[in-house]
């Protein structure tokens, strides 16, 4: 027997799959850090311990949101799911960006590779999620599953959604 919810992420083309796939591997990962950080002895309740669940709760709560709004053919999906992988391509440039004008000296702070590494790394996650974004624009099998009303979001969601990514990325 399938769920109603199934059927929906069944209709979704390809790329929304992959996306999937990166929201159950971040929530994963999140989840095995707070599960290690309980075993260990390490967490502890207090002001401070909150706000530092928090940020990455809601770092990891977002592309949740995301998924949700495009697997439950929110009118609100499409365009969350843009401005979400908008942004996500304009913090990794930032990144890029702050990599390469920060002044590293190698020398000083032990080797290259960690540079380079973190380099690449945004090199590499900024144009998948610009891929994504384009697939997100011109998708004509995506508009054809998410067929009915569509509306943009609210500068406030915008907001907020830039707040979370800048502190939880």
């Amino acid at each position: 027997m399938e769920s109603k919810f199934s059927a929906r992420i069944a209709e979704l083309p390809g790329p929304v799959w992959v996306f999937g796939a990166y929201v159950v591997s971040r929530l994963g990962e999140w989840a095995f850090g707070l599960l290690m950080q309980f075993v260990s002895g390490s967490w502890r309740l207090g002001g401070g311990t909150a706000l530092m669940f928090l940020i990455p709760a809601a770092g990891v709560a977002l592309p949740v949101c995301v998924l949700w709004g495009l697997v439950g053919r929110s009118p609100y999906g499409l365009s969350l799911a843009r401005w979400y992988a908008g942004l996500r391509v304009v913090l990794h440039f930032a990144a890029l960006l702050m990599l390469l004008f920060s002044g590293y000296d190698p020398h000083l702070y032990g080797g290259t590779e960690m540079f380079i590494r973190s380099i690449a790394r945004n090199v590499v996650y900024g144009a998948l999620w610009f891929l994504f974004l384009l697939y997100l624009e011109r998708s004509r099998a995506l508009d054809a599953a998410m067929s009915g009303e569509r509306c943009d979001l609210p500068l406030w969601c915008v907001a907020l959604m830039v707040v979370v990514l800048a502190l939880a990325m």
